[in-house]
């Protein structure tokens, strides 16, 4: 669906610049899933795409932003496509761009939508050109003005130009700007003329516009007419959504302290209306301030966060599962693996966030006494790994996340294809595992609401505190198998996990998630023998097609659906309430520490010895999350392991295939979305493949 701004009214009216209306030959045709195909004619530059209603081209599409690029002419007249910030980005010739010259015909992918432009270029030039000629104000005049918006710098634009900006809206109050007569970057809305009085000039540098240092400025005049809100941005604390220009900034003069959400103690957050060359807000004393915070919450988002799209994720399980040793050796083994096999840094985003899993880390892999008996503690119910806040008159406790930047590496063979495409801030969540029994969600205590945000969500079901488990395991010396240790239903908090998601999201219980969910059975080391078959130790390969090493998806599946017929043998109710909530569910082993833990003899306590830790599979569930968004190349078939395949045949009811399989009486239950992956029958050991959905029965 499109808006034109030019019906019903001259350019004058519609507050786009004469001379640089588009020629009506230009045409647009949008191809999107959602609506099919579409044709329209550009209304005029500078012309925003978005979603927004505000939007002169717009694309009611989810995977386009409120405001997702800028079509304008350059001080060459060549015709430009600028990002404006967007979730999905810009896709230019293959490229994902930030700006780019375009030469018609022209194609600009924006997340899931083609737009093809048509017509011709010189068309451009030639009404520029006369438009110049005519009085009008040229393009190319006076192009030394440019407005910054979450990193991104747009320009250079004429002051005519971007005034004209202002009146569409596409240049916001909160967005800053740099002007050829200024030495600084301003707020929008302190430079003169932009908004209000008609100026056809570039400002003077102003008293008004800078004011000293020690003083607070003035504050904004508030803007005219409604805004529309992108809410592009997410907290990861609190999980309020809001625009880049709402951040708020931390004060670094010692003076300047006391918070209305966070205490008399904390440093003052202010909105900023003076920024350094660097694009830092300056505080009421003078100094420069590079640190943002959350608009609502107030606690501190690094910047990195602010500039790369994230990926939530959560760790749910029962008390005592095993979540800290399972997260602490996942990221370490995750530092290392990226870099090495895939060309893919995985760093801290903040280090302050991860001091926590920092120390875990250390304690397990770097320990200077690698003989010496180690356990992490236990998560708490409040303390270090919760933030303290006052939201709506009440104190409120926010779980504090972990952060990472996923980014590829410069040696990466397709850097400069990949660096936009695969740069994600990742976000992961680990809580008490008491905080999912049932009645531990209160409003001052809304520690799991995470999960309504999160991409993907790791369930760690432990075998040892399951009694048919453990009776599959008896013999064995492990302690934690010892008679009288706790057992639990832990099914009980996968439904309360679920309940909780489906309350606060409002989602219907007859309708599926389109969440993954990773129901993860780790302390493999325990029982992996039960499958029947050796696992592989990695499921990735280097492929000489990407030049890094390709995740072997295949194996991954054939693996989830053997684990999946263990657990359906012997916890049904696991299966069944995990694939009643999601169509992209998964049933991964994985062991920690590769080992049993040593009973202390003197404290009762279990530990283990650093030197004895060998992960198994730990990074396949985080590899798997990068694989579904894109992230990670997949193994080319031709590389796989040959293994030889039954012919089968199945019928569909449902969301299930029931495949008829030599040597079984009863067909073979099996998940539409194990189709087309190589998969091992449980009972016979013989392999077998679905390319496809058959027909239904």
């Amino acid at each position: 669906m499109f808006a034109n701004p030019l019906q019903g009214g001259s350019a004058q009216d519609t507050d786009v610049e004469p001379s640089t209306v588009m020629p009506a030959s230009i045409q647009a045709t949008i191809y999107a899933k959602t609506f099919g195909r579409i044709e329209r004619e550009l209304p005029g530059l500078p012309c925003v795409i978005g979603r927004a209603a505000a939007s002169d081209v717009v694309i009611d599409d989810p995977s386009v932003s409120s405001r997702h690029a800028l079509l304008s002419l350059d001080s060459a007249r060549r015709l430009v496509v600028t990002d404006l910030g967007s979730t999905n980005g810009i896709v230019v010739n293959g490229e994902k761009i930030g700006r780019a010259v375009l030469e018609l015909p022209a194609e600009i992918r924006m997340g899931t939508v083609s737009l093809v432009l048509s017509g011709s270029s010189d068309g451009l030039a030639e009404l520029q050109a006369s438009g110049a000629a005519g009085g009008e104000i040229s393009v190319a005049a006076e192009s030394g003005c440019y407005y910054r918006r979450a990193g991104h710098e747009v320009g250079p634009f004429s002051w005519a130009q971007l005034k004209a900006l202002a009146r569409k809206g596409v240049l916001r109050r909160r967005d800053v700007v740099w002007t050829d007569k200024e030495d600084n970057w301003l707020r929008a809305d302190l430079v003169p003329g932009l908004f209000d009085d008609g100026r056809d000039e570039p400002p003077a540098p102003s008293a008004e516009a800078a004011p000293p240092a020690g003083e607070a400025a003035a504050a904004p005049p508030a803007p005219t007419g409604k805004r529309v809100s992108r809410g592009d941005l997410v907290c990861p604390h609190c999980w309020h959504k809001f625009d880049v220009e709402d951040f708020l900034f931390i004060a670094r003069h010692q003076d300047l302290t006391g918070d209305s959400v966070l205490g008399p103690e904390a440093q003052q957050r202010f909105l900023p209306s003076k920024f350094t060359p660097e694009g830092h807000a300056i505080d009421s004393a003078g100094l420069s301030c590079p640190d943002m915070a959350c608009p609502r919450c107030h606690l501190r988002i690094p910047r990195a966060a602010s500039e790369m799209p994230p990926l939530f994720a959560s760790i749910v399980g029962a008390p005592a599962t095993g979540k800290s040793y399972f997260l602490t050796a996942m990221v370490w083994q995750m530092r290392n693996i990226l870099t090495r096999h895939f060309a893919i840094t995985f760093t801290d985003t903040d280090a302050i966030t991860n001091q926590i899993i920092n120390d875990f880390e250390e304690e397990l892999f770097l320990n200077s006494n690698p003989d010496e008996l180690v356990a992490l503690r236990k998560t708490e119910l409040q303390g270090e790994l919760y933030s303290q806040v006052t939201l709506d008159g009440m104190v409120v406790h926010l779980l504090k996340p972990f952060m990472f930047s996923l980014t590829p590496a410069e040696h990466h063979p397709d850097y400069a294809h990949v660096r936009e495409r695969v740069s994600r801030t990742f976000v992961l969540y680990d809580n008490a595992g008491e905080h999912f029994e049932p009645g531990m969600d209160s409003v001052d205590n809304p520690t799991t609401q995470h999960l309504m945000y999160s991409d993907t969500i790791f369930f760690l079901f432990d075998p040892t505190k399951d009694v048919r488990f453990r009776e599959r395991l008896h013999g064995n010396p492990d302690p934690q198998l010892a008679k009288g240790a706790r057992v639990q239903r832990q099914e009980v908090l996968l439904t309360e996990m679920i309940n909780r998601i489906e309350k606060y999201s409002g989602k219907k219980r007859r309708s599926k998630s389109a969440k993954t969910l990773i129901i993860l059975v780790p302390k493999a080391d325990l029982w992996m023998h039960l499958l029947g078959y050796e696992l592989p130790a990695e499921p990735w390969r280097w492929d000489p097609a990407y030049r890094t090493c390709a995740l072997d998806v295949d194996a991954i599946m054939s693996t989830s659906f053997s684990v999946r017929a263990l657990l359906a043998e012997l916890c049904p109710e696991v299966v069944a309430t995990a694939e009643a909530f999601s169509n992209d569910v998964l049933f991964l082993p994985n062991s920690a520490l590769g080992r049993s833990p040593i009973l202390h003899e003197e404290t009762g306590m279990l530990g283990v010895r650093p030197r004895d830790i060998h992960p198994f599979w730990i990074t396949v569930p985080m590899l798997y999350m990068f694989h579904r968004h894109g992230l990670m190349p997949v193994l080319r078939p031709e590389l796989m392991p040959a293994r030889e395949l039954d012919p089968v045949e199945g019928t569909v009811s449902g969301d299930l295939v029931f495949v008829s399989m030599p040597g079984r009486e009863e067909p073979l239950a099996v998940p539409v979305s194990y189709c087309g992956y190589r998969l091992r029958c449980p009972g016979s050991g013989r392999w077998f493949r679905l390319d496809r959905p058959p027909a239904r029965g």
